[in-house]
This record gives C-alpha cells, structure tokens and sequence, in this order.
C-alpha cells in the first residue's frame, strides 16, 4: 500500500499490519467482520446482539444481501503496473480518502458508550464520511464539539411536524453539517421476528427475559448499561418538554414519526436543506429518475440492511438500474451487505461513487469500542487495497464494468 492511512493532514501512516501488532487481546485474531461479530456475539445480551444482528421476518433479504456480492466475479489484469495504488474519491464536490463510509445506526448507544462520538472521530481520523442518525445517542451537537474535523452528513427520519423537521436540520446546519440523507424506507414497523421472540422493545421494557439477559452479561451491564445516554436519542432530548429522559425521547420518536413521506415530502425537504441532500432506500430505476426530476444531490441504494421488508431485492443486484437511471447525474452510494473491502471494489465497478459500511462498525464498537472501530476501518481500507493490486488498477476512477462479470458463481 503506498498511500497513507489515515491520509488527511500531518498524522503518522497506519497501516492494518502495524495496527494488529499493535494490538492485544481479542482484537489481534480478528481478520474479518465476522471475527468482530462473534466477538460481539459474546458481550452483548442476547437480545441487543439481535436487535443489531437481525433482520425482517426469515432475513432472506438480510442474507441475500452478503451472498449476492459472491455471485461477482473479478476478471483481473495480470499484467498491470500497480505502484502508486490510491483509494482516494470524489463525490458531492469533496474528496474522500477511501471510497467507503459509516452508515447511519440509530441505538449505537447500547454497544458502547458514547459510540456515536467515536465513530465519528475516527471517521474524521481516517478521512472519510460518517453519517449521524435521527435515533442517535449522541446529539449532533455533541458530535460536532466531540469531533470537530469530521465530515459530517445527517439522517432525517421525516417527522409528522414540519416544524420539528426544520428544527432539526437548522440544528444540522449549524454544526456545520455537509450533507442531508433523508430514509425512506422505515415508515412501517417491520416485523423483526427475533426481537418479538426476545421481547426486545423501545423503550426497553424491563421483563424476567430482559432481566436475565442483562444479568448474565455483566460486564456489559458495568461498561453500557449503566450510562444514561446508552438508551436515549440525544436529537430528540430538547424536543421532549421539561425534565427530558431517555425513554420520553424514544417514545416522542415513536410518535411523531410520519407514516406517510411521498414525494411533496421531499421537495419540501429540498426547499429547507441549502447544501447537498442524498434519498436513502432506493433500489428502483423509476425512483431514481424521480430523483432526479426533484433535483436531488443523489441517492443510497439501500434496502435498510434487510432489516424491514423481507424479499426485497438485494442493493448489489439493484445498483446498475439505479446507476443508468440516474443518467450521471446523481452521486449513488450503496449500503446493505458490504462485509469487506472486495465488495466495495464490486460494488464501484457497477457505479457506484462510494459505500457505507454498517454492521461491521457496529460489531466492532461492541467488541472494543474504539480500537474495535479504527481495526475495522483499518483492515477495509487494506482490503480494498490488496483488491487493487490483485485486480491490476491503480486508482478508484479506472474501475468499470469489464472488471466484474454477474452471475460468475452459482
């Protein structure tokens, strides 16, 4: 690798070697995603390792959305000059150091303390976006004072008051927010069968379940449950009335989500955001060109991390639909499924300008917190890299389709 990880400023190079012999414990065996997940696995209760873990009814779409990066094959130059390799990126008019970022993750807050804070300060660290939820722990001012160089963006759940929806993305503006990425695809409650099963709800319902869930994982109960802020939604903290509490902010959450977003919805969105807007949960060509008929910055490909609707199509397979629909015009990013650096790579080659990476930073603030965050960002970015010099490319705007062939794997 001959760019610089972190890449931004005057900081010391770190590479994913250096970072595991710097490491000890749980975190020096970790290789994968899926080594933070068992990790993961093991400290949380069992119902918050489901909550992050699962997804809607059978998670067919949850599974797919892996397996169908598998169904890709590479088709590499073997006679390629690969020095001078860069993952550096440009999209919404900036550039990027890696072509990958955080995802939005509403209840960050129960894998860690103060994990919305620490996402977003090693996000900044390593030069790349992190995208802050409606439903997260942490304010978007405290992200902001917390992590003052990130490049931050931020997730609109659209609210039943329009008022509410102006107030917080004035709140967003003046922290210096870059960029709005309004959801579209959570109007529902899905039916996420292992949270029924564990009777997990918000606010948390203490049971005899959830109670010896908590008991038999201690350490977690010392580390997260005990902090006040680990079950709250900081953005809705002001909005609650007098003697706010983490359990009133969730419930106002509940309430005054807006069942029904269309497409006035949006434009009204569009009208009060001055600065870049992105609709996440697109996996369609004829909402993508609505898209752009709005004048919207660009799109996520997104079908919520098979978390909702159960069966839908998988975002690797949606992306080339969403990609000529947009006709260039639209900066697409794409989110549910990617595990590790080749599928970012897949992911390019099909169109997209960037990925945002989920459950693998979820796994990894439970797992270790901060250094669980810069070893996965980490490890990414040199995926990606070795990807680069086995595919024989140099820098991220060579990729292309002649790169991949669909359906190469059964």
């Amino acid at each position: 690798m001959t760019d610089t990880w972190p890449s931004t400023g005057a900081r010391t190079e770190l590479r994913w070697g250096d970072l595991r012999m710097a490491t000890s414990g749980e975190l020096s065996r970790v290789w994968d995603a899926e080594d933070l997940r068992r990790i993961a696995r093991r400290r949380l209760p069992r119902l918050i390792f489901d909550y992050v873990d699962g997804g809607g009814e059978k998670e067919i779409t949850l599974n797919h959305n892996v397996t169908a990066f598998d169904r890709i094959g590479f088709r590499p130059r073997g006679v390629a000059a690969i020095d001078g390799r860069t993952q550096t990126v440009s999209f919404l008019g900036r550039a990027s150091s890696a072509p990958f970022g955080i995802c939005p993750m509403g209840g960050l807050g129960y894998l860690c303390p103060n994990a919305d804070v620490i996402a977003a300060r090693l996000a900044a660290k390593a030069g790349i976006p992190h995208i802050l939820a409606s439903g997260a722990s942490n304010s978007i001012e405290q992200v902001a004072a917390a992590a003052p160089d990130a490049r931050r963006w931020f997730q609109l759940y659209v609210f039943r008051d329009p008022g509410l929806n102006r107030r917080l993305l004035e709140r967003a503006a003046a922290c210096g927010v870059e960029a709005l990425v309004v959801t579209t695809d959570t109007q529902i409650n899905a039916k996420r069968t292992r949270d029924f099963r564990n009777g997990f709800a918000l606010p948390m319902r203490f049971t005899p379940r959830t109670i010896y869930d908590f008991a038999v994982k201690p350490g977690w109960v010392w580390k997260v449950g005990r902090h006040h802020n680990s079950a709250g939604m900081g953005n809705l903290m002001p909005e609650v009335g007098p003697n706010p509490t983490p359990a009133k902010a969730v419930t106002y959450f509940k309430n005054e989500r807006s069942r029904s977003v269309g497409w006035e919805e949006m434009k009204l969105l569009r009208d009060i955001w001055k600065g870049p807007m992105l609709i996440k949960g697109i996996v369609t060509a004829e909402e993508a060109e609505r898209a752009v008929a709005l004048g919207v910055d660009g799109v996520v490909v997104s079908n919520h991390g098979g978390r909702n609707l159960d069966g839908t199509v998988t975002t690797i397979d949606a992306l080339p639909e969403v990609v000529a629909a947009g006709r260039g015009k639209l900066t697409v990013l794409l989110d549910s499924g990617i595990r590790k650096g080749s599928d970012v790579v897949k992911a390019l080659a099909l169109g997209a300008s960037a990925c945002l990476v989920g459950r693998p930073v979820a796994f990894a603030l439970a797992a270790a917190g901060e250094a669980g965050v810069e070893h996965v960002l980490a490890m990414i970015h040199d995926e990606i890299d070795r990807v680069q010099g086995l595919l024989g490319f140099t820098r991220m705007d060579q990729l292309d389709s002649s790169f991949v062939r669909l359906n190469a794997h059964p």
